[in-house]
């Protein structure tokens, strides 16, 4: 196996431990070498099918009785923002998008850092549902933005993690299947990707609860501002 791919599948395995664990983090560590050696146009569409297969392990059916009506909040915003995204993306150039990407992520982790008095009511978390849908569609990242809304909800990092799988499932699997698969590698290359998720995202699922709650909090933080990062300099270099 071509070293690249070997370091491709290591990061969409860690990618896949991180998202599970945390509730964000595989698009920002597999996306980047993903676009290096497949493209950004088959690097999308792959990325959307890993998450959706991530989220699926990840899902916790009483997690989602549980919550069920911020859960149903949630997918209701993400969809509508997927919506309104599949009409703008045709208009905005490709380094347009992804700048406007990081500037509604960059809005929400600097809200997520504002001491609120109450918790974002239900408008407020759709709003925020809706522009993650925008960046599912958009830049194949949507993870920290709903994350922080959920957080700006009154969640905390650990509720956070466990929350964000059935939404980021919805979210992720309706966007590749209006992406389309044309694009998609196909034999053993796609096959290895998907087994690396898989076993990643069981490994999540036993680390997870040790994280200390603190330290799933800074991290979701850290991991936001790295994908500010990203989104930025991609749009700098297609500009």
């Amino acid at each position: 196996m071509p070293v690249d791919l070997t370091l491709l599948i290591l990061a969409i395995c860690l990618g896949a431990v991180v998202q599970v664990g945390i509730g964000i983090g595989f698009s920002i560590l597999a996306g980047p070498p993903m676009m290096i050696l497949l493209g950004t146009s088959t690097a999308v569409p792959v990325l959307l099918l890993l998450n959706t297969i991530v989220s699926a392990v990840a899902t916790d059916p009483r997690v989602v009785n549980a919550e069920r009506r911020s859960i149903l909040i949630a997918i209701l915003g993400c969809l509508i923002g997927v919506g309104i995204g599949l009409i703008i993306y045709p208009l905005l150039s490709e380094p347009f998008v992804l700048a406007l990407t990081g500037c509604l992520l960059l809005i929400g982790l600097a809200t997520s850092l504002v001491p609120l008095r109450r918790a974002t009511g239900p408008v407020g978390f759709m709003a925020m549902s809706g522009l993650s849908g925008l960046a599912t569609v958009w830049a194949a990242m949507p993870g920290p933005l709903m994350v922080l809304g959920l957080m700006a909800k009154g969640h905390a990092g650990r509720e956070v993690a466990r929350l964000v799988q059935p939404i980021a499932l919805v979210a992720y699997g309706v966007a590749f299947l209006l992406h389309g698969t044309s694009t998609l590698p196909l034999g053993p290359q796609l096959w290895a990707f998907v087994a690396a998720t898989v076993f990643g995202s069981l490994m999540g699922r036993v680390v997870g609860p040790y994280l200390p709650q603190r330290l799933v909090s800074v991290t979701i933080r850290i991991i936001s501002v790295l994908a500010c990062a990203l989104l930025f300099q991609r749009a700098y270099v297609m500009a």
